[in-house]
């Protein structure tokens, strides 16, 4: 259910970064979002205004490029929307109910009313509360946020102009107009554009003037498309679940815009979940197995609300001490998952602050892009299933479990993956990897079988650690 009838208005936001894009890859959206991407040059440009020269630019190399086998995507939050609700109208599996409002839950029977204004009732076994930063349901489960709630109050203004003079036909991906402590981004290819200033900059002048001013344009004619206030904030939720039902996305955390991080992070926290709710309702795992989803997740969204506070800051603040937090790369990727369904191997955390992302087969962390023969990535495979990767074809006979096995006799790959010529690694349907064996053992579908119903069962083992 979504309470808007139409995702037009006001662009949210206007960056979505690589993980995300694996994952609409795999899902088979990349394509279509790809043919609405803006053209942007990226990178951070810092100006007094528009019409004066570069103070400061930030342009990102291209060495992190073979991390992934997508890049990020520069799009407005409204047009990647539509493309995401197209897909789910054309999905069997998706009843999509649009301008419908979920005004009461009980349990999880939910009160919708309809456009009409027409009451209905739903019950389900479980509920995501996906419903923004201003979540009624988590409020109404008496879920708390933590961190700071005002990092600064903000004025959006949206307007079309032609700024190609002062931008060139690639606009940069973002602008600091530092003389009045505002930031411009382009949002769609028709010219428009929108400019955040602080709060306290919204006087009587009127939106045009404004922009004018801001933008150092005094004979720039902007057409106001509308405008909004809100309140940078940081903060997650202390809890994530309460009972069938799980918080994602803004509901289950709010950051600041800095690096826009936002997308990602609810993407990642639906993809967490969606695997584990379908192992569950199709009779694969034990209900234990949700648990692992608020163990997952909170650590990273708490993680990720304090290294954008501190981002958000330093945006501000270039002259203050420099930022020892974690990388844009690292905040997305850089996920360390400790919870009942990870059988650690001993090896230390992978994902301190100011390390940088190093891609790493560590259990619990993202399985690494390796690419495959016909422009394929080891990304690709995972999908909806547990899949094996082996260095050889001794696993092959565990292809008789319920999960997929695939052989790859490619010795940059097993180094990569930290194992060696005979070892094999188990990733979740959600690219996490799951458990590492470095080398073949004497009963490697034995120990490949006790390992998925490990992390399947979703409660820790009470024996000892099986053997990685």
């Amino acid at each position: 259910m979504d309470k808007r009838a139409t995702t037009g208005g006001l662009p949210r936001a206007r960056g979505v970064h690589a993980r995300a894009m694996e994952i609409m890859r795999v899902c088979g959206v990349e394509e279509d979002l790809r043919r609405r991407e803006l053209d942007i040059t990226p990178g951070a440009v810092w100006q007094e205004t528009l019409a004066g020269p570069p103070l400061r630019e930030d342009t990102p190399g291209a060495a992190e490029a073979p991390v992934s086998p997508c890049e990020g995507l520069s799009i407005s939050q409204d047009v990647f929307e539509d493309v995401l609700r197209a897909h789910a109208r054309d999905h069997a599996a998706a009843d999509l109910r649009t301008g419908v409002e979920v005004v009461a839950l009980d349990g999880t029977e939910a009160t919708l009313v309809s456009p009409s204004g027409a009451r209905s009732r739903v019950r389900a076994r479980y509920v995501i509360a996906a419903d923004g930063a201003r979540s009624p349901i988590r409020a109404g489960l008496g879920i708390g946020l933590a961190g700071p709630d005002d990092l600064g109050s903000q004025r959006m203004i949206a307007f079309r102009a032609d700024l190609t003079p002062w931008t060139g036909p690639r606009p940069r991906g973002i602008y600091f107009l530092t003389a009045h402590g505002a930031a411009l981004i382009w949002t769609h290819p028709d010219n428009r554009w929108v400019v955040g200033i602080p709060a306290q900059l919204d006087t009587m002048d009127g939106p045009e003037e404004t922009v004018r001013r801001v933008l150092g344009l005094p004979e720039l004619s902007p057409e106001i498309l509308g405008g909004s206030a809100w309140t940078a904030a940081a903060q997650s939720a202390t809890a994530y679940r309460s009972g069938p039902v799980f918080l994602v996305g803004d509901a289950a955390h709010r950051v600041p815009p800095a690096g826009a991080t936002g997308v990602g992070a609810a993407m990642h926290d639906a993809h967490n979940l969606a695997w584990k709710l379908a192992y569950v309702l199709n009779g694969h795992s034990a209900s234990a197995l949700l648990d692992t989803y608020a163990a997952e997740r909170e650590p990273i969204g708490a993680r990720n609300a304090t290294e954008t506070a501190a981002a958000w800051s330093r945006v501000w603040n270039p002259d203050g001490p420099p930022f020892a937090g974690r990388s844009l790369r690292q905040l997305d990727m850089g996920h360390h998952y400790r919870s009942a369904a990870v059988i650690p191997d001993g090896s230390p955390d992978m994902d301190p602050p100011g390390a940088g992302y190093t891609p790493t087969a560590t259990p619990g962390c993202r399985a690494p892009h390796h690419p495959l023969p016909g422009g394929r990535s080891t990304i690709d495979l995972f999908d909806r299933d547990f899949v094996l990767l082996a260095a050889s074809g001794e696993w092959e006979a565990a292809a008789r479990l319920p999960l997929s096995c695939r052989v790859i006799a490619d010795p940059d790959w097993a180094a990569a993956y930290g194992i060696g010529p005979a070892g094999a690694v188990l990733v979740r349907p959600d690219g996490h990897v799951a458990w590492r064996r470095a080398e073949l053992g004497e009963s490697p579908v034995a120990d490949l079988t006790a390992a998925l119903a490990r992390v399947t069962a979703g409660r820790p083992a009470l024996a000892d650690p099986l053997p990685g």
